[in-house]
């Protein structure tokens, strides 16, 4: 049975937990990848997370390190490997991109959704798909255009801003 089909974590119920898709785990995350990636551990087994709504300079590894690439990794390894986290999918949306990685809004145990945290501080930008309309759509862009007008993060190279 591949990953595609497993509804691991999913709250009984529906779930109560408030957040912007449908409640789908409460985990660890570990080994993050780069700004938009980690690893964690779904009912034992491990998983790719992507992080819906956001894309960051790449790290390294697999591709070509871009500017700003170590910073928006150190950025998510300070916010998130380590910690626990709450994993919703975006209504409408796949589950899996293709890639095999489960596609999450991740909010953090302050309540605080890490992909607008992100964002507002420059350390990603917002991508969202021309057939998307995610349910946090709508901050993450006025996020955005925050952190660029105050040359925050990736923001503040001249690269990033052409």
């Amino acid at each position: 049975m591949g990953r595609r089909s497993r509804p691991w974590g999913r709250a009984e119920g529906g779930g109560s937990m408030e957040g912007p898709g449908d409640f789908y785990a409460t985990v660890e995350a570990y080994d993050v990848v780069d700004g938009d990636t980690f690893r964690a551990r779904i009912d034992g087994e491990k998983v790719r997370v992507r992080i819906m709504g956001i894309n960051s300079p790449e790290s390294g590894g697999y591709r070509e390190e871009e500017d700003w690439g170590e910073e928006a990794k150190l950025y998510a390894k300070k916010k998130l490997e380590g910690r626990t986290v709450h994993l919703f999918t975006d209504p409408g949306d796949p589950m899996f991109d293709q890639y095999d990685r489960l596609l999450a809004h991740v909010v953090m145990e302050n309540g605080m959704n890490y992909a607008v945290l992100a964002v507002a501080e420059g350390m990603a930008h917002t991508y969202i798909l021309r057939h998307q309309e995610l349910t946090i759509g709508d901050t993450l862009r006025k996020a955005e255009k925050l952190a660029r007008a105050e040359r925050r993060g990736m923001w503040s190279s001249a690269a990033h801003r052409e």
